[in-house]
């Protein structure tokens, strides 16, 4: 964790947005990307590790700025020439399986990739329904949840198929390859990108992250945001 927090701090995030000019000088460049407004807490009844605040907040205050080169993005990850050049021969794909599909490269560089501080704490499972077992599946015993709950595993199935073609051209590692790497990367997509249209919609506000939606909606915009 101190390696990620100090990463993100080198990367421009901070909880510290007091303009700098009414900032004492030894105050105004943080040691640390949280600690002023937030605070790295756990919530076991409430999806494990996150943001607590450090201090009384007001609404509509502005506690946390991430700067564009911080987004984890289909745009920032296809400057990977390579990736990029793949990724165009593969027009069905739809913007969440291409950011999987990114998502599970960046995994197969390892150490090597740029983003490895924060893929290193990412969840390492989760409890969406495309990923319930079999027994946890039958367990819900209403014949209506089963089928939502099989559903929801098929569609995840079907656009794990689709994307099998090009990570077999990207060469991606075998283990990441397999439907139970596809389900860990498209779930860290599908439920940390849900959590984001609220942070979008306030920077978009507060004219943080104008040049980065480049006339898109917030809700269409699929992306990762360290710390969140």
């Amino acid at each position: 964790m101190e390696r990620f927090l100090k990463w993100a701090t080198e990367l421009g995030i901070s909880d510290f947005t007091t303009t700098p000019t009414t900032v004492p000088s030894r105050l105004q460049i943080p040691h640390c990307c949280v600690g002023h407004s937030l605070c790295v807490s756990h919530f076991p009844h409430a999806g494990g590790r996150g943001l607590a605040a450090a201090r009384d907040l007001s609404q509509g205050e502005l506690i946390l700025t991430v700067p564009k080169s911080a987004l984890m993005t289909s745009q920032s990850l296809l400057k990977d020439e390579k990736l990029s050049v793949a990724v165009k021969r593969h027009t069905s794909l739809s913007s969440p399986q291409i950011l999987t599909i990114c998502l599970l490269a960046e995994m197969s560089k390892g150490k090597s990739s740029w983003w490895h501080p924060y893929l290193m704490q990412l969840p390492r499972s989760y409890d969406t329904l495309a990923n319930f077992s079999q027994f946890e599946k039958q367990a819900l015993q209403v014949d209506d949840a089963i089928w939502v709950t099989e559903r929801a595993i098929l569609k995840a199935e079907l656009e794990w198929k689709k994307a099998i073609p090009l990570m077999e051209e990207l060469k991606l590692k075998p283990q990441l390859q397999n439907f139970r790497a596809w389900l860990w990367a498209s779930s860290t997509v599908s439920t940390l990108q849900k959590k984001k249209k609220w942070f979008i919609r306030a920077l978009m506000q507060a004219d943080h992250l104008s040049s980065c939606v480049e006339g898109k909606k917030y809700g269409l915009l699929f992306l990762l945001i360290p710390l969140i």
